[in-house]
């Protein structure tokens, strides 16, 4: 996108859901009860929402643009993003390539446009189709890792399952997403079944399972859902994914309270108190935002019965109220955390806090969504 440019589009346009998830998180943020004092979950998303603004960073655009799908302060960065998707050329900077911060993975630019644009986007689908027409199955862990946001931005677009890749079709990737989270799974079921001790993530998924993939996972599975909903996945394959999601509600509520015995743990080993609530604090974040998002579309879509996702949805939106207030009044009481000075000098932290605070809220408006159904 060049300086300037801009392309404008009806908001009237958007997808139904999108409304839903933004009425949900206005009603969860508590904006329809006038109170004497803001509600914590407010101040918080007004924080992200500032932090996010604030930011040029396009990954950052990314997740608010998720988080807060129809909020009228984004019109600017819809306009952008429209704008990228119809320039053919434009592409977002890797992290870490010519010394500049961008997003993570090679398609978070058509997940995110697939989301939050309007299907009727003059180049949205040719983006997909031609991002699809050059990926070969994938040969290795990190190939596949990278495959669950284009494969999610195909299934959401509902793209025929027939879609053409190099050497296969769109239905054969997403069956390759399921056999790897398939495999990686069973270290997971070990660790909740048997006590095995959870792996740090660091390793490939042979040492350290599903935690391996970015997010613990969640994009793959996030992928799966959407795959099963766009008929990529039927029959057999469909009971392997609620196989899949049936073991991460029981993982779920697990970690979460791995989660706690470890800044417990770290604490009694000598780690500052507040050191080791942030990396607890962020660490949960992370969880219950995925953990919803994911339980919420599952219900949405009808992989998973109201029975199967709840106890795991609960789990999540208790912590939620634990996490958003220790974040507020312990680990970032200034208000540093989010702060264009952090984005610069520790820009790890700053992602870590802003990206995850972001998916927390959209897992929060997702599960709304599907409960006032």
């Amino acid at each position: 996108m060049r300086d300037g440019q801009k392309v404008t589009h009806r908001r009237s346009h958007y997808r139904p859901m999108i409304r839903v998830f933004s009425l949900g998180l206005l009603v969860f943020l508590g904006c329809d009860q006038p109170t004497p004092s803001i509600p914590p979950q407010q101040v918080f998303a007004s924080k992200l929402l500032g932090a996010g603004i604030a930011s040029d960073d396009p990954w950052a655009q990314a997740h608010l643009l998720l988080a807060f799908s129809a909020d009228s302060r984004l019109e600017e960065a819809r306009d952008r993003w429209s704008a990228w998707i119809e320039d053919l050329d434009s592409s977002i900077p890797l992290h870490g390539e010519d010394g500049e911060r961008g997003e993570q993975h090679p398609h978070l630019l058509l997940r995110t446009g697939a989301w939050v644009l309007p299907s009727t986007h003059p180049r949205l689908v040719e983006r997909v189709q031609s991002a699809l027409a050059s990926i070969r199955s994938p040969s290795h862990w990190k190939q596949i890792n990278d495959l669950a946001w284009l494969v999610e931005a195909a299934a959401v677009l509902k793209l025929p399952a027939t879609t053409a890749t190099a050497d296969a079709d769109l239905q054969g990737l997403a069956a390759t997403l399921l056999d790897a989270l398939e495999t990686s799974d069973q270290l997971v079921q070990r660790c909740v079944d048997d006590g095995v001790e959870r792996p740090d993530g660091s390793a490939d998924p042979s040492q350290s399972g599903t935690w391996a993939y970015t997010c613990g996972g969640f994009h793959l599975l996030s992928a799966l859902v959407e795959s099963v909903e766009a008929g990529y996945l039927v029959g057999a394959d469909r009971q392997r994914v609620v196989d899949r999601l049936l073991l991460l509600a029981r993982r779920i509520p697990w970690e979460l309270q791995f989660r706690v015995a470890q800044e417990q743990r770290a604490v009694s080993a000598g780690i500052s108190p507040r050191r080791a609530a942030r990396h607890a604090v962020l660490a949960r974040m992370k969880l219950a935002g995925h953990g919803l998002d994911v339980l919420g579309r599952s219900r949405a879509v009808g992989v998973l019965t109201l029975e199967q996702a709840a106890k795991a949805a609960q789990s999540c939106r208790n912590a939620s109220k634990q996490i958003i207030a220790r974040f507020l009044m312990e680990v970032d009481p200034q208000g540093l955390l989010l702060s264009p000075q952090t984005e610069a000098v520790d820009p790890q932290t700053w992602e870590r806090a802003f990206g995850d605070g972001c998916h927390l809220l959209r897992g929060l408006a997702v599960w709304y969504s599907v409960s006032q159904k």
